[in-house]
């Protein structure tokens, strides 16, 4: 990652990241209750961005709105389905919402402080005998938005006008960030 938005630390994290690099600032805060959250947790953000991508792919109206299972989720990301796996997504989700990133934000020549957090909100939804039937939640606006304005750049590996080619026998970079096993990579020429 270019900047330290989470943290790599397996063990709970309380202590702020205090990131400066010429006029950008990041500061990452985490309440003790959860801890920040982890570049692990990120699977959950970058499962949401593809499926937002796949929905705009297929013509599909998107949203920032998500409803799945958790086995559908913990598939994706290539975890594995047991109990113990159902509460780590549910901790992972908590940390996401509580973990809070102030930023300077460049817009052309003004620049801006931004505060946010990863999810704005999740619930889980479970019948009366505690059995989970599905997830909600809902991704921040600007999340949703940056998703939807590269879509149509990098959705598709290219094939569209003004998409990204990715002109390479290795994996995209973010992917290779992912943890998740290789995609193959074809040429659509």
């Amino acid at each position: 990652m270019e900047r330290p938005f989470f943290s790599l630390a397996k063990a709970k994290r309380t202590v702020p990241i205090l990131y400066e690099a010429g006029d950008v600032r990041v500061e990452v805060y985490a309440v003790p209750e959860h801890g920040m959250a982890t570049i692990w947790d990120a699977d959950v953000l970058i499962w949401a961005a593809s499926q937002i991508v796949e929905a705009e792919n297929l013509g599909l109206k998107t949203s920032r709105f998500l409803r799945f299972t958790p086995y559908q989720l913990l598939i994706a990301v290539g975890r594995q389905t047991g109990a113990r796996d159902y509460k780590l997504l549910k901790r992972a989700l908590a940390r996401l919402q509580a973990t809070v990133i102030r930023t300077s934000i460049r817009q052309g020549e003004h620049w801006r402080r931004h505060q946010y957090s990863w999810i704005n909100e999740w619930e889980e939804c479970a019948r009366r005998d505690g059995r989970v039937e599905g997830m909600e939640l809902v991704l921040p606006d600007w999340f949703y938005r940056g998703v939807i304005e590269l879509s149509p750049k990098v959705g598709d590996g290219g094939n569209r006008k003004g998409g990204i080619s990715w002109g390479c026998s290795t994996p995209p970079l973010l992917h290779r960030r992912s943890d998740m096993p290789s995609p193959t990579i074809t040429s659509s020429n």
